[in-house]
Formats: C-alpha cells, structure tokens, sequence
C-alpha cells in the first residue's frame, strides 16, 4: 500500500482593502443588521501552491449606517493545487480560517467609531462549498 504525503495548507494573513463606512445617525435601541459576505477564490497564475480568497464584505442597517470592504486572505499550499485540494482547501477550509479575523476587524473598527453603532460582534458564519474560482491560467 502507497502512501502519499498529505498536503499541509498555510494561511498567510488577512489584508483589509477599499474599506467604505457611511453613517447617518447615530444608532437607534435596536438596529436590524444585514450582512452579506461573498467570497471568491483567484489561483496563481505563476504558482501552483498559491491562491488567494477575496471576501466582499457588508453590514447594513437602514437609515443609520453602512460598512463595506474587501478582505484578501493569503494562502499556500506545500503541493499543487489538484481538483481535489480545490475542493478541500479553497471551498472549506480557507473562508473558515479566515472568518474569525473578518469578524475580529468589525467588532474592533466598530467599537473604536463610538456611537454610529457601537460594537457589533458577528455571529459565525457558514460558507458552503462552490465558491466562484478565478484561475489565470485558464480562458474564462
């Protein structure tokens, strides 16, 4: 029996871009917050074993405040990236490794603003396999 080396995944940080922030008011007793998080994947076109996710980021709540940004996370993998990691690795486990930083940036950009909406803490989120993959080495 053969048995092959496992490929390892390394998550190299999470970069915040094209942060925008509007607010209209400051907050009311109870805001309802809508969120919506969008991730796509974009392979290396010169490296195998890198790939990145970008998260498109908003939080809304009518009439007081809107938080949109990018959320670039940075990977490698220690083999090519085969069909099979791209299913593991770039639909699973690279969104859920970087989450927990996304979540870790609005509560503390959040709570450093003051009153336009105090600190929001953002439940887990759960982010099903397919994500959108851009691969530059392929015509799209």
């Amino acid at each position: 029996m053969e048995i092959k080396d496992q490929t390892k995944l390394s998550f190299l940080g999470v970069d915040i871009t094209d942060l925008q922030f509007h607010s209209q008011r400051p907050r009311g007793r109870q805001m309802e917050i809508s969120t919506n998080f969008s991730p796509t994947a974009i392979l290396s076109p010169n490296h195998k074993n890198i790939f990145s996710i970008i998260m498109d980021c908003e939080l809304e709540s009518k009439n007081y405040f809107v938080l949109s940004f990018k959320a670039l996370g940075r990977f490698t993998t220690s083999n090519d990236i085969d069909e099979t990691s791209k299913k593991t690795f770039i639909n699973s486990n690279a969104v859920a490794i970087m989450f927990p930083y996304i979540r870790s940036f609005i509560a503390t950009f959040t709570s450093n603003i003051g009153n336009p909406t105090g600190t929001l803490n953002i439940p887990t989120q759960f982010f099903k396999g397919n994500l959108p993959i851009i691969d530059p080495s392929k015509k799209q």
